[in-house]
């Protein structure tokens, strides 16, 4: 195992180097492999996830240079560099690491952080072609939005920043995100409020060609005549949108939910136990008869790997070291190095192998996966006083789950110890002769266990003398059933004459929950659309089926299911206390209570966007995919505050409600599209696997580029009409110079 903050490749190289030393060396026959080399799967991660943040970055570029032309691209793009290296310093002195959360953190912020310069340049670039310089262009451009770009910045703080106190696993695992997305925001924004209007009035052009954004105007013009037509006729456009909103809600219910979707890694476990009380020899001959089998595969060039660990066995809760567990490890060959098939199919090829190899009481066939461990689908838990009670409604429901055909490696966490002979003394007998069942015990101990007589000097060690009848292994059950036993009178009498024997096995552990004794049934699944129903007829089945009979035991289900709508409120949570955060931000930059609650509309048709996404492709609806909607609800209002923040301005200045929306609608066009064009750029490359998919960043980039393009229509379509609704019902009349209404 390598160190906190220890460097995985620089471990492996070294490895290799050792090797590549003494390979030469070796005596015929004997080869060395790498096995369950953990950095491959991390340098395809990020080999993914760097690749395509470099075609987000180009896209982005490349929209830039469309939109504001070459130089204006080159000076927002110059963000890019300084805030990821504002960024890698304050990780280095945080003590975080580089490693795919915190990649894919940047590669989320790739397009967020130069939205904040886009709006400068753009506001200066527009002031330009109104015929400003250049030097009064940067500084009116900027002093015209720095307010609402602060406040864009602190709303998605605000969202993000929450994230960091998730609780549970889940929240550790990616904590990081919205650390590096806050950093690499708020070093963004200074970047683009302290140095990036010097570098406009320095470096944009100093004479504007005529022809640049002809094209863009007259789409500009259309778009006002189009946003006149609906603001005229807000309460329809509004209500119907709504309507949208609502019905979308409802389709939430039929969207697939998965707890998390990790990166697999080629390897996946054997879980071999055998009998209780199982020799170490025994198990071994077992393991090596799996291992021979598995071996005959590595030919056909899927498998590189077999490594078996006799009287071990590791799992995601713990450890066991016992005689009769056994674990292998399959190392599987990679997909670029010539597999074609699945780790699913060579695991299950294997499984239809060993399933005729005799011995083993329950072997299982698991695959390793990245990212946190999880729950299995299937997972019921029985408290109670009554253990023998648990262990039969167990043992009743593992048999009602293998009728499931989609459900594998069923089980529960009963643990039974090794065989054990029971002595049972009869009071009475023992009396006849003078015994008790004390002195009775005593001998026994004394003869299998043996008696401490003397201790010994040995080497300067002090040793124990025991005295005791043979040894348990050369005494079976007849020999101490013969045995005799001395009565105070000097007589010897046959232990069957005293007591009984009874063979039988103990719980090795009695596991507790609350002070209650707890029993867990567990099982995987082949495919999950079925597991909501099973988990309903269990339910159903111990109220009607077990709690007559048993009324001490109470039964509740777990499972990834559980675990995710446990997960689901806490998330919940955190973004109830994010949107509380971005209220107070808005509220306090416009002095007012309705406007915030207006641009907040944002959020909920954001996550109108994440319904359709996930409905349309078919993407369980996970915690991953909620984790990216809560951040996306900083994001969403970003346009709208810069679109109301000029509203207000132009109202400031006299105009009618329906010409202040307008104007700032076509005005802000520009800037709104393309903050949202370039972190849409940023992202897709991501999202559609343009540099290799990952299951895990794929569908977060998707949710956030689908809800950013709803919050973008909201912004320029719902926002406006909604801002006139306000203002016919007399919310908005009158404007205080800072904006309060």
């Amino acid at each position: 195992e390598k160190v906190t903050r220890g460097n995985s490749f620089a471990v492996i190289d070294a490895v290799k180097k050792e090797i590549a030393g003494f390979r030469g060396n070796l005596p015929p026959g004997l080869t060395v492999t790498l096995f369950n080399d953990s950095t491959v799967q991390i340098r395809d991660s990020l080999s993914v996830l760097v690749t395509n943040a470099l075609l987000g970055l180009l896209l982005l570029v490349i929209l830039l240079y469309v939109f504001i032309g070459f130089r204006n691209a080159f000076i927002t793009a110059l963000g890019i560099p300084v805030a990821f290296a504002i960024t890698f310093v304050c990780l280095e002195l945080a003590g975080e690491t580089l490693n795919g959360n915190s990649l894919f953190a940047l590669v989320l912020v790739l397009g967020l952080i130069v939205d904040h310069a886009i709006v400068i340049v753009e506001n200066s670039y527009r002031l330009r072609q109104e015929g400003l310089s250049r030097r009064e262009a940067a500084i009116q451009g900027t002093n015209e939005v720095v307010i609402p770009v602060i406040a864009a910045t602190l709303t998605t703080v605000a969202a993000f920043l929450p994230l960091m106190i998730l609780p549970g696993i889940l929240g550790k695992f990616l904590r990081v995100i919205p650390l590096v997305a806050s950093i690499a925001l708020v070093a963004s924004t200074g970047e683009a409020i302290l140095f990036l209007p010097a570098h406009f009035a320095e470096w944009s052009p100093k004479q504007l060609k005529a022809r640049r954004g002809l094209r863009f105007d007259r789409f500009r013009a259309r778009f006002e005549v189009w946003i006149t037509a609906l603001y005229r006729r807000r309460y329809l456009t509004a209500g119907g949108m709504l309507l949208l909103m609502l019905a979308s809600f409802f389709m939430v219910t039929r969207l697939e939910q998965d707890l998390f979707s990790g990166e697999d890694r080629t390897l996946f476990y054997i879980d071999i136990e055998m009998a209780p009380g199982t020799p170490r020899t025994k198990t071994n001959q077992v393991v090596g008869l799996f291992e021979q089998r598995i071996l005959s595969r590595i030919s056909q060039g899927e498998i590189s790997a077999v490594d078996a660990a006799v009287g071990f066995s590791s799992g995601n809760n713990q450890n066991r070291l016992e005689s009769n567990v056994a674990q292998i490890i399959v190392d599987v060959v990679e997909i670029k190095e010539g597999r074609t098939r699945p780790l699913e199919a060579v695991m299950n090829d294997i499984k239809q192998l060993c399933a005729s190899i005799p011995g083993p009481e329950n072997v299982l066939y698991r695959k390793e996966q990245g990212g946190p461990p999880v729950d299995p689908p299937i997972s019921f838990r029985l408290f109670g006083d009554n253990y023998d009670d648990m262990i039969r409604i167990a043992a009743d429901m593992k048999q009602q789950l293998a009728l499931y055909p989609e459900l594998f490696n069923i089980q529960d966490n009963l643990e039974p110890g090794t065989p054990e002979l029971r002595v049972r003394v009869d009071p009475e007998r023992a009396a006849r002769f003078g015994l008790s069942a004390a002195y009775v015990g005593s001998y026994l101990r004394g003869a299998v266990a043996g008696v401490k007589a003397t201790t010994i000097f040995r080497d300067n060690e002090e040793l124990d003398v025991l005295v005791k009848i043979g040894s348990p292994d050369d005494r079976p059950v007849e020999a101490l059933l013969q045995m005799k036993i001395p009565t105070p009178d000097g007589r010897q009498v046959p232990f069957s004459s005293l007591a009984d024997l009874e063979e039988g096995s103990a719980i090795a552990a009695i596991k507790r929950v609350d002070g209650k004794r707890e029993v867990t049934i567990s099982a995987e699944a082949y495919f999950k659309d079925n597991i909501r129903d099973i988990n309903a007829a269990f339910e159903r089945s111990f109220a009607e089926q077990f709690q007559p009979l048993y009324p001490g035991i109470s039964f509740s289900v777990r499972g990834e299911f559980a675990e995710f709508s446990n997960l689901l409120i806490q998330i919940l949570r955190v973004f109830l206390i994010g949107i509380f955060l971005i209220y107070l931000i808005l509220g306090t930059q416009f002095k007012s209570y309705s406007q915030p609650i207006l641009i907040m509309f944002s959020v909920p048709f954001a996550f109108v966007g994440i319904i359709w996404f996930l409905l349309i492709s078919g993407t369980p609806f996970s915690t991953t995919v909620l984790y990216a909607g809560v951040a996306l609800a900083g994001i969403a209002v970003n346009d709208s505050i810069v679109l109301i923040s000029f509203i207000n301005r132009l109202r400031r200045e006299g105009r009618k409600v329906q010409e202040a929306v307008v104007q700032a609608v076509s005005t802000r066009l520009r800037p709104i599209l393309l903050t949202s064009l370039t972190t849409i750029a940023g992202l897709t490359p991501t999202a559609l696997g343009l540099g290799g998919r990952s299951p895990v960043w794929s569908p977060m980039a998707s949710t956030i580029i689908f809800g950013l393009f709803f919050s973008t229509v909201t912004a320029l379509v719902i926002i406006p009409c909604m801002y006139g609704i306000l203002a016919d019902r007399g919310k908005s009349k009158t404007l205080e110079p800072a904006g309060a209404d």
